[in-house]
């Protein structure tokens, strides 16, 4: 009964109405007292910590023990007949994680060597491309062990990949990491939490499939993981940029860029701030090693200074998207 009434509780994300009190209660939906109490770890960090990767592997080796990865890597010892899995071979799965993760080292799973963040976020596509919790269990008694059953006809996203993603996301948040599992079951960088929720709603339908391509590009490379790929994404939003000044029928792109202003700003005033910020951008892209990479270019060397001025102007564009009807749904 207890339990019951608990995880009905829990079920309800803002707010839930106390078992044994009359007042209603704000909480989150998270595990922890501190996350529900307002008071959570920032994930603001792009490096896996040392507690965090050995919470890591003992996730990777539950899996390991529970069957998880016994799908692509069976244990067939039964002496009953050869086609019965009766769990996963660690063996095998160390040896294939070498093979497709070399860097790992020879025992890619010490928890007394922290890898490089890459190797660690390597090591979790690896399981999450491999991992499917078995369909059906049957208990061998004289053995002692039990027979495992897969169901090979199921979707690509399984109920075990979301369990996976879901413990995995769990660790970064606690730890402050901004990696996640995006849907498609592979790590990528969260970015600055100023801009995540403008680059999860970017969806641009602007009629020029070229420029839609550009735009959605930039997105995914200023999320991928690898720090050199940062830098192409602000290239590619600028030349974005330069593109979607010519959106606009006109005779030039000057007369291009004066429609779209006058199109996206409601208020006079705010049209001139909003061409303000258009010079400003184009000045930033011209002055800087963004459009343009001769010696007398500013150098952005570290990655607060490409992250700023992506998001600056990735909202400055989607705003005009929004407000000249050019942004999906």
């Amino acid at each position: 009964m207890f339990r019951s009434m608990a995880t009905a509780c829990r079920q309800q994300p803002i707010w839930h109405k106390a078992c044994c009190a009359a007042r209603l209660i704000p909480v989150s939906d998270s595990t922890f007292f501190s996350d529900r109490t307002g008071q959570p770890v920032p994930r603001v960090s792009e490096q896996v910590a040392a507690k965090a990767w050995r919470g890591l592997v003992a996730l990777i080796e539950g899996l390991i023990g529970d069957g998880s990865l016994a799908r692509d890597f069976p244990m067939r010892d039964c002496p009953d007949g050869a086609s019965y899995v009766t769990g996963t071979d660690e063996e095998m799965f160390i040896d294939s994680l070498k093979a497709h993760v070399p860097r790992a080292g020879d025992i890619p799973l010490a928890v007394s060597q922290l890898p490089s963040t890459a190797i660690v976020l390597d090591i979790l596509d690896f399981v999450a491309l491999h991992i499917d919790r078995p369909s059906g269990r049957r208990h061998h008694g004289y053995f002692g062990h039990d027979h495992l059953f897969f169901n090979y006809d199921q979707e690509w996203i399984t109920p075990s990949d979301a369990k996976f993603r879901s413990d995995v996301d769990l660790i970064f948040a606690r730890n402050g990491i901004a990696f996640s599992f995006g849907d498609d079951m592979r790590i990528g960088r969260l970015g600055p939490p100023e801009g995540r929720r403008l680059i999860s709603d970017f969806r641009p339908n602007t009629g020029d499939p070229e420029l839609d391509a550009k735009l959605i590009d930039a997105m995914s490379r200023f999320q991928s993981r690898t720090p050199s790929d940062h830098q192409d994404a602000l290239e590619k939003l600028w030349d974005s940029f330069e593109r979607l000044k010519t959106l606009e029928s006109g005779a030039n792109k000057k007369a291009s860029v004066a429609k779209l202003l006058d199109r996206s700003a409601p208020t006079a005033p705010l049209r001139a701030e909003l061409e303000s910020e258009f010079t400003a951008l184009t000045r930033i892209g011209n002055n800087f090693t963004i459009r343009h990479h001769e010696h007398d270019r500013q150098e952005l060397s570290d990655e607060y200074s490409r992250d700023y001025l992506f998001i600056r102007l990735a909202g400055l564009i989607a705003f005009v998207l929004r407000q000249t009807g050019r942004m999906a749904s």
